[in-house]
């Protein structure tokens, strides 16, 4: 049998995090690692070569008798009975072909159903089976939330979120991480963009704000972007206002409208100096579901991500589904607030969140995801019955996110922001089977469910509780 060869395109950058996850694929299955050439060195020795990259940077893969890809993020997977071709249309559809050519191929084609023997190893046949996919996301950015002081090993966290072809996450702090601009650096490595998080006058009591204060000092905002977060070299920036409570008033005034008020003026100052920053505005639905006039009139640059919409995948408990009827109504109704350009973005939940009963506000500037291996191991053991319970839960009812999913999709036409907020579980270190399977939904939200937690299962990094 041939020994197996990776000829690839490009090792810096995103397609070197595709070329690491595809050798330890690799070398998982077959126990030993396989040779490396690039594609401009490799002469075509006697190997079974796997070709990766994309057409710019592969020669290989221009030989493919294959119309070219046309979408951001999209690839291609061919298998041949001695060669595998793995194209990106660009880096991230690179890392995300090597990602599916694990878990779409090798994870499936080894289960032989065979009455015999439950497993082969596909890459020790003569002819490896053929297969073809050509692949692109539902939602273009996908991605989780977290508070910043609950990652423990920034690196673990994003190499989880790349294994599960994720680009974008939001980092929310009481202050800028000391070491930020790394933890962006490493995140652009693996494809993720990065929006730091912070407060425009909120704090976890938003019946206390001074509305009319906060209007006045609009200014601070973009003064505290440029003094803390603008060196960590994010890709934009996430913001709450005082909306998280189940009033539409605060003092007599009145929530929505304030909000709007405060964001436009302040979202002004931003626009006038970074034109072209991304701008998120978290906005929780209670306190301005029947307000939303005042809502619309909210800066069309600035993207409204949607929090607390009704039943799961909205609510932190992940068995809250009576309610979903109504929040799939006004989902529905909130994806074109402003219009057809309406910007959209949302923050699921159902997975695990901050222990409110001892949390503790951060007291300064700090470093993150610096913790050790034993406190990182006593976290996931403390964890488990939480994760335990949350995997029942989806097992039960994936079938409503998906359809949540599904209805965000087909409203705005994939170009939308979804982040689900899992923190606190230690993510860093556990490839938990409800994110996994909930990620593989907002890239393909029209498979059908059974399938996708059949494969998904089966995949031999993601845990069960």
């Amino acid at each position: 049998m041939k020994e197996i060869a990776i000829v690839y395109g490009a090792d810096t950058g995103v397609q070197k995090k595709a070329l690491e996850l595809l050798t330890r694929f690799l070398l998982d299955a077959m126990g030993k690692y396989p040779a490396c050439f690039p594609a401009g060195a490799y002469g075509g020795e006697d190997f079974r070569c796997i070709y990766i990259g994309t057409r710019d940077n592969n020669s290989f893969l221009r030989t493919l008798q294959r119309p070219p890809l046309t979408r951001e993020e999209s690839f291609r997977i061919l298998v041949e009975p001695d060669c595998v071709f793995i194209e990106g249309f660009d880096d991230n559809g690179v890392l995300y072909g090597c990602v599916d050519f694990h878990d779409r191929y090798l994870a499936l084609q080894k289960m032989t159903h065979d009455s015999e023997r439950y497993f082969q190893n596909v890459l020790e046949m003569d002819r490896l089976p053929s297969f073809e996919l050509v692949s692109s996301p539902s939602i273009r950015h996908r991605g989780l939330w977290t508070w910043g002081h609950v990652i423990y090993d920034y690196k673990g966290y994003l190499d989880h979120m790349a294994r599960l072809k994720m680009n974008e996450i939001v980092i929310w702090n009481d202050f800028a991480p000391v070491n930020g601009a790394d933890v962006t650096a490493y995140a652009h490595s693996c494809g993720i963009k990065v929006f730091w998080g912070y407060s425009w006058f909120w704090d976890v009591d938003c019946k206390a704000t001074d509305i009319q204060a906060a209007l006045s000092s609009v200014s601070s905002v973009l003064e505290k972007y440029e003094q803390d977060y603008l060196p960590l070299n994010g890709d934009g920036i996430y913001f709450q206002s005082f909306t998280e409570l189940n009033e539409d008033q605060i003092g007599g005034i009145c929530v929505a409208e304030a909000v709007t008020e405060l964001v436009n003026r302040a979202s002004a100052l931003f626009f006038d100096k970074y034109p072209d920053l991304e701008l998120q505005f978290g906005l929780h639905a209670d306190s301005v579901r029947e307000k939303l006039d005042f809502i619309a009139k909210t800066d069309p640059r600035v993207r409204i991500i949607w929090e607390n919409c009704g039943a799961f995948p909205f609510s932190y408990i992940p068995t809250d589904v009576e309610r979903f009827p109504e929040t799939y109504e006004f989902v529905r109704e909130i994806t074109h607030l402003r219009g057809k350009e309406e910007r959209f973005g949302a923050v699921t939940k159902g997975f695990t969140k901050l222990d409110w009963s001892a949390f503790e506000h951060q007291q300064g500037p700090f470093f993150i995801g610096t913790s050790s291996k034993a406190m990182q191991q006593n976290r996931i053991d403390r964890k488990r019955p939480i994760w335990r319970y949350i995997q029942a839960c989806w097992l039960t009812h994936a079938d409503k996110a998906r359809e949540m999913v599904q209805l965000i999709s087909r409203e705005t036409d994939g170009d939308t922001h979804i982040t689900a907020l899992v923190e606190d579980g230690m993510f860093d270190r556990q490839l938990l089977y409800p994110v996994a399977l909930y990620a593989e939904m907002l890239w393909n939200c029209n498979r059908d469910i059974s399938e996708l937690m059949y494969e998904v299962a089966l995949r031999d990094d993601v845990e069960f509780a």
